[in-house]
Parts: structure tokens; C-alpha cells; sequence
């Protein structure tokens, strides 16, 4: 009853920002152009939430990453140890009918390089399936997590995985796992360790999965443009069957088909069982040297 209703007076005080979210976007196209697939509203800039900082008022501390990044060969992209911001709006079983409230977090990742230009490396493009690319263009993303809260009270925390096709600027396959918590903290890290994706949170809570796409500007050293899509469905399954884990993103759906085939568009997320969320991301690099 508790956690009920901490969300009820979440919500109530919202009833005039519901629609504020980020832009309802998905997968990058074969353009490389971010919700070319499931939508055209993300052209517009991110919507940043507040600045960072030890102790700030998403939970976040900055760190410096656990290992350096990997650089051997000249490119455009720059490994290196990125943070930004996340926002966008998300609903679920516990808030009221689903009403999506704001997010706000930061975004934390290390990008290594794969290679020299005398080696080869594959990369599955978006529209274009499994290619060869020099490695010295290909970039993969570590340690990156997403950790905030939703309404400025519940916490959040997700994964995330990736590889930056430098050649086109764009990160691919990014993909998203996260965990949210009604009540209470998630512990340092966000653990998951329990097959149970709600065993890190101290009350009631849920788990989402889905695309994690942005454009990249070697002017800038920084993810643009950025979008996330999350559904409940990727997690728990159609009809609320568990599933073991959240997607991986290239495992079939619960019911079959490309796990993007559960990501709703252009403000689907809502009442049961469409519970999800989208909104936006910036990244830049913050040890990187321009050349």
C-alpha cells in the first residue's frame, strides 16, 4: 500500500506534464538515422535533464571508468569514458492507469577501439546485416549503465551493450535492460544476480528492455540525437508469462519475431499490458583528446 501510494501523489502532481515526454522514437534506420525505422520524431535535440553531480538529485555519482579505454590506431571516433543524460516518460502497473511519468538519469560508458586499420571486423548494420568493416571504425561499448529516477522519487538502473560503426556514425545494436523500484534503493551497481529481475528492489518494481540508438559526431566526440524504446513485454513476456531474463536483444520475442516487434510508437505505452517507456540521450566523451 505504501509504494501504491507514493505513485498515486507521483502521479497527481504530473496531470500537466504527461505529455512533455522526449520524442517516441526507436531503431536507426538504414539511413543511420535514428527512428527512421519506427518513427520520424527524433530529429529534434534531447531534452537534457539536470546537470550531474555527486549526490545530485538523480542518485547519480560520477566515477572514472575501472579500466583505460583501448585506442591503437587512428579514427574519426575516439575511445574513451563517455557521460550524459537520459530523459523521456514511462508507464507501468504501478501508476495510476499507467499514466507515464517523467525519467530522468545519466548515461555512463567506456567505448574501446576493436582494432588497427589492418585488421577486419564484423558488424551487424542495421538494414544491412552482418558486414566487414575495418576495426579501427569499430567501437564497443563497456560498463555502460543508466542509472536515475521517474518522477524524481523511484529509482531506475539498466545495462547497456552496443558497437559505434564509426564509418557511418552511428551506434548499432545498442540495447537496453533495466530495473526500477517503487520504494527504496537499488542497491550499488544495480546487481543481478537473482534470475528474479525485481529481487534488487526493497518493494514493488518492474524491468524493461528495448533499442538504445544515437548518432555520432566526431566534431564533438559525442552520442547525438540519442533515443531509447523499452517495453515491459521484452521482460516479462505477453500477458505477464516471467520470462528467466530481459531480452538480449537478439533473441526471438515471447511470442515469436524480432524482440522490436513489442516496442510501442508515438505515446502507445500506457494501460496494461502496454507498459514501457521512450525518450531521449546525449553522450560525450570526457577524457578524449581532439585531434
Amino acid at each position: 500500500m505504501r509504494a501504491s501510494t507514493m505513485w498515486l501523489c507521483g502521479c497527481s502532481l504530473l496531470a500537466g506534464f504527461v505529455a512533455c515526454s522526449g520524442a517516441q522514437t526507436g531503431l536507426s534506420g538504414g539511413d543511420g538515422n535514428p527512428g527512421s525505422d519506427l518513427g520520424d520524431d527524433a530529429s529534434g535535440s534531447p531534452t537534457l535533464g539536470e546537470s550531474s553531480g555527486g549526490g545530485g538529485s538523480t542518485g547519480f555519482v560520477e566515477k572514472v571508468p575501472e579500466a583505460a579505454p583501448l585506442m591503437v590506431a587512428d579514427s574519426a571516433c575516439k575511445a574513451g569514458f563517455y557521460q550524459g543524460k537520459f530523459t523521456g516518460t514511462y508507464s507501468s502497473h504501478i501508476t495510476v492507469v499507467g499514466v507515464g511519468i517523467p525519467v530522468q538519469g545519466n548515461v555512463e560508458m567506456t567505448l574501446n577501439q576493436q582494432g588497427s586499420s589492418n585488421t577486419q571486423c564484423t558488424i551487424n548494420v542495421q538494414g544491412e546485416g552482418v558486414t566487414t568493416e575495418s576495426c579501427s571504425d569499430v567501437f564497443t561499448v563497456s560498463g555502460g549503465v543508466i542509472s536515475g529516477v521517474a518522477d524524481g522519487l523511484f529509482p531506475y538502473y539498466c545495462t547497456m551493450t552496443g558497437t559505434l560503426d564509426c564509418a557511418k556514425k552511428v551506434l548499432e545494436n545498442g540495447w537496453i535492460e533495466c530495473t526500477y523500484c517503487a520504494v527504496g534503493v537499488i542497491p550499488d551497481g544495480g546487481d543481478k544476480a537473482s534470475t528474479d529481475p525485481l529481487a534488487v528492489c526493497e518493494g514493488a518494481g518492474g524491468n524493461f528492455a528495448g533499442v538504445f540508438q544515437a548518432n555520432y559526431d566526431t566534431s564533438t566526440l559525442s552520442f547525438t540525437d540519442g533515443v531509447w524504446n523499452g517495453a515491459e513485454d521484452l521482460c516479462t513476456g505477453i500477458g505477464g508469462t516471467p520470462f528467466a531474463a530481459c531480452n538480449d536483444g537478439g533473441s526471438p520475442g515471447p511470442e515469436g519475431g524480432p524482440p522490436t516487434n513489442y516496442l510501442r510508437l508515438d505515446a502507445g505505452y500506457g494501460l496494461a499490458p502496454n507498459y514501457g517507456g521512450s525518450g531521449n540521450w546525449t553522450a560525450s566523451c570526457l577524457d578524449c583528446e581532439h585531434d
